[in-house]
């Protein structure tokens, strides 16, 4: 039997979340010490990673102590981690920024294995092979040909790792962000479909014989009730003869240790607020303009690399 470990979605990051009134760097590494420890438990062949390992885009904004430990968190490891690209882990979400990147550090120094094309990880025993294929995140709009090129090899099941916002239902998020259809994907290659991006927990779902797994984020950073009530988890894939999946619950504390309640209807009401300000900057500057305003955006000069991510964020949210 192989087996392989999936968790997505840690958001590591020296700043905690305005919700959060823990060490969330402290945290973070814990339930990251937690999975390796699980992986021992199962003898896990390999840790699977949906992307958001760091949360801060901007290269200057992670400490080479964060990278440190996130490095020595793993080293305890008794199996390889194969990690794809989340929106979170490069500058301007986009991965040709990816040498600037904490991320990039441990991919070269492998602490992690890339899981992106043309990296793909493989796994033999006992006359059953696993082969597992990376899509990272490529924008709001997804480009289809990723997924609809995944072409079976010679291996007994094909697991496809996504950065990418998924659902039974699909559609688009907010309308500014594909969300892919279940039912789409189950007529494609992969007999397994693991998704990172979307933090809210959508369980483990069959169609046919087709798996998708959308569990949520490993972490819980805002003060929304979803993220509340979340008990964040990891998910165990076996695979044999049959591919059965096992959901493992992280230990967390209690909402009420760690998330700043009282502070809970400012956050909301700022958000809302914030929301409807950059619907109509907006709106304003693409009845004056014909071309992308998110270029514009990159390529403003004089403008530090906090303020072109936050404006980007708050484009791409409201509509792109």
């Amino acid at each position: 039997m192989i087996t392989l470990l999936w968790r997505t979605d840690a958001h590591l990051a020296d700043v905690p979340p305005e919700s959060r009134m823990d060490n969330w760097t402290q945290t973070i590494l814990g339930k990251v010490r937690q999975i390796g420890d699980l992986a021992r438990d199962l003898k896990a062949d390999a840790v699977l990673d949906g992307g958001d390992f760091f949360h801060n885009k901007s290269p200057s904004r992670n400490s080479h102590e964060l990278v440190r430990q996130a490095a020595s968190a793993h080293a305890g490891y008794p199996c390889p981690v194969w990690a794809t690209i989340g929106n979170h882990d490069v500058k301007y979400g986009s991965a040709e920024f990816l040498s600037e990147s904490p991320l990039g550090v441990l991919y070269e120094t492998g602490v992690f294995h890339r899981l992106y094309a043309p990296h793909e990880a493989v796994f033999e025993r006992g006359g059953v092979k696993v082969r597992v294929v990376g899509i990272p995140y490529h924008g709001a709009h997804y480009d289809t040909n990723l997924l609809t090129t995944i072409v079976r090899g010679d291996e007994d099941w094909l697991v496809a790792v996504a950065h990418c916002l998924a659902s039974p239902q699909g559609g688009t998020l907010f309308e500014s962000e594909d969300v892919l259809k279940y039912s789409d994907l189950a007529n494609l290659a992969p007999d397994a479909w693991c998704f990172g991006h979307w933090h809210k927990d959508q369980g483990v779902q069959r169609i046919g014989s087709k798996v998708f797994i959308n569990t949520g984020s490993m972490s819980r950073g805002a003060l929304r009730q979803d993220e509340l009530k979340r008990v964040p988890s990891c998910v165990s894939l076996h695979f044999d003869k049959r591919l059965e999946v096992q959901i493992h619950p992280l230990q967390v504390q209690a909402a009420e240790d760690v998330f700043d309640l009282d502070n809970r209807a400012r956050v909301e009401s700022r958000e809302n607020s914030m929301d409807a300000l950059v619907d109509s900057i907006k709106a304003t500057l693409t009845q004056r303009r014909e071309g992308s305003l998110l270029e514009d955006i990159r390529g403003l000069s004089g403008v530090p690399d906090i303020v072109r991510e936050r404006s980007c964020h708050y484009v791409e949210k409201a509509g792109g």
